[in-house]
């Protein structure tokens, strides 16, 4: 039997490494499902991605940058839906994107977060691009895990309803996202976990990171800052790092431990972006480098190193969302200063509602500390609460399997 080909849209192994992750798991675990399969990952980073491919299997990187897919592979798309109305063959479509969607069985959606209000028109305009291409072309389509809704503001509202009904399947990612899908009375939605508790944790960190955290393994805070809620803090007329510099100078003083902070989005000598928390981070480490228990993390990291370094920490605090759903997959007590439904839903998952703050919180240095506090007072049983609840959310997370399977022809 000859593999089923696959082509995953809406990651980048590099930079988000939450959306790396979740591609990373369906390499992973799908074909226990399917039997053979080969992976095309449509990628906006396509020269950093392939180095990043080499451990995986069965995967190659095709360049899908959003000007490229506004400017070619949508108009392409576009002909090509008329080509297949008026049963003209489709061998003429050759542009690189389109071409790997029209031979392959299915596609996995795996953006993480989509179609949300208040996201702005670039956005939402991308993700409509996005998921419309594949459907055009009439390759059976899945929204893997994710976070969407609500749909109140246009044009989010108008364009989710006129393309979310014609995917194959879409896995709402939490009760908040179910209640929003329902809201536009579609009959495709099924419930999962997120596809990222299925992701392995390394065995071991680099040896240079190792060496850094040799003194502290099991025992340091991890702090794990976000680019995206430095934008949105800052909005609000506030300023990310020195509320964040201020915060883990309290952790210090409060607790005695070891403060570790690191990027869970990376893209290396880039500027900071959305997909990049390493200038954020080497602000909030240069703000406290007379303190020699803070100690920053640069390096370039796998998404299952990076879930083996929260793994290693006693307690994480974060507002990037894979690094929660790492904190959850590791049974590590975390806290998380979030900005969108999507984090409460998950938390809800494990009783642990009460340790997802809202960014703004950061104002209050206090308050989030006292949550430290709790949570290494509490280290053992809030551990043994998370383990409770991991089988049945993994169970949950494989579901996406399932349902990718299920759409097949």
């Amino acid at each position: 039997m000859s593999a089923k080909k696959f082509v995953i849209v809406g990651a980048a192994l590099s930079a988000n490494k939450g959306a790396a992750a979740m591609a990373e798991s369906v390499v992973e675990h799908l074909h226990e499902y399917v039997g053979s399969a080969q992976f095309t990952i449509l990628t906006t980073y396509p020269k950093d991605d392939v180095e990043k491919t080499l451990h995986m299997r069965q995967s190659v990187v095709l360049g899908l940058e959003p000007l490229r897919l506004a400017c070619v592979e949508f108009p392409i798309a576009l002909l090509a839906a008329l080509s297949r109305a008026l049963r003209i063959p489709r061998g003429w479509v050759r542009t690189r994107g389109c071409r790997a969607i029209l031979d392959a069985d299915c596609v996995v959606d795996v953006a993480g977060i989509s179609f949300v209000d208040g996201r702005g028109i670039p956005i939402t305009v991308y993700n409509a691009l996005m998921t419309a291409v594949p459907l055009l072309l009439g390759t059976p389509t899945v929204k893997a895990a994710q976070a969407m809704g609500p749909f109140r503001t246009q044009p989010n509202r108008t364009l989710a309803k006129l393309i979310l009904p014609h995917l194959g399947a879409i896995c709402a990612r939490g009760a908040g996202t179910r209640e929003h899908l329902d809201e536009l009375n579609l009959q495709n939605v099924h419930d999962v976990a997120d596809l990222a508790f299925t992701l392995p944790t390394a065995a071991t960190l680099p040896l240079s990171i190792e060496g850094k955290i040799a003194d502290c393994k099991n025992e340091y805070v991890l702090v794990m800052p976000s680019s995206v809620v430095k934008g949105l803090y800052q909005k609000q007329g506030g300023n990310y790092v020195d509320a964040m510099a201020a915060l883990i100078e309290e952790i210090r003083r409060t607790t005695g431990r070891t403060v570790v902070v690191a990027p869970h989005s990376l893209r290396v000598g880039k500027p900071e972006g959305r997909m990049n928390d390493g200038p954020v981070c080497s602000e909030i480490i240069a703000r406290l480098h007379s303190d020699a228990d803070v100690i920053g993390i640069s390096e370039d990291l796998y998404s299952a190193e990076l879930r083996r370094l929260v793994a290693d920490s006693r307690v994480l605090v974060t507002s990037r969302f894979h690094a929660m759903i790492s904190g959850l997959a590791t049974a590590t007590p975390t806290i998380v200063l979030g900005w969108s439904h999507k984090y409460r839903e998950v938390l809800d998952l494990f009783g642990a509602t009460e340790y997802g703050l809202d960014a703004m919180a950061l104002s209050d240095t206090t308050r989030v500390v006292d949550l430290v506090t709790d949570a290494l007072n509490r280290h053992d049983d809030l551990s043994e609460q998370i383990k409770h609840s991991l089988p049945a959310v993994i169970q949950q997370s494989e579901e996406n399997f399932r349902i990718i399977a299920s759409v097949l022809h």
